[in-house]
């Protein structure tokens, strides 16, 4: 069981994570417009394809999915992702105890 504390500094932390949380969902949502819109404006006659629009089509999709990835690989250290039994997911929680002494003695 995790207990919180009602510090003002445990509050400010708390908030903190979550704008850096609405930050992050935003930009890959961001991203995201942007791979469709990159596919949408040629089928709606706005520009022609061509090697700058695929250049901006990559660079969209690199982001989609780097964006997944990081996502992915934050909270595989934590928990396991979407509940899945995923092999080698929430290293952190099952190693904590061990985890800690041998970072100390860095």
């Amino acid at each position: 069981m995790t207990v919180h504390g009602n510090s003002d500094a445990d509050l400010a932390a708390r908030q903190t994570l979550r704008r850096y949380k609405l930050a992050a969902t935003g930009l890959l949502a961001g991203m995201g417009g942007l791979t469709i819109a990159g596919y949408a404006a040629p089928a709606l006659g706005w520009v022609r394809d061509g090697f700058w629009l695929e250049m901006f089509r990559a660079g969209a999709r690199a982001g989609v999915v780097g964006g997944i990835a990081d996502w992915f690989a934050v909270v595989a250290l934590f928990r396991r992702p979407m509940g899945l039994p995923i092999p080698h997911t929430a290293i952190l929680p099952a190693r904590r105890t061990g985890s800690a002494g041998r970072w100390g003695g860095l």
